[in-house]
């Protein structure tokens, strides 16, 4: 079985995030959100994956 296309959204909102998780799990998506370190400071870019399906991989 293909491994299912993961699609990534960059939220800086955690409010927004959150909308749009509910609103992706609701539809019968894989959600979960991600946060990466840009650079070297401490800044972080936030993401919200998705993908249609069950697990990843």
């Amino acid at each position: 079985m293909a491994a299912a296309e993961v699609n990534r959204l960059e939220i800086e909102k955690a409010d927004d995030r959150d909308a749009v998780v509910q609103i992706l799990a609701r539809n019968g998506y894989t959600v979960r959100q991600v946060k990466e370190k840009v650079g070297k400071n401490t800044r972080y870019t936030y993401y919200v994956e998705f993908w249609k399906g069950g697990r990843e991989r």
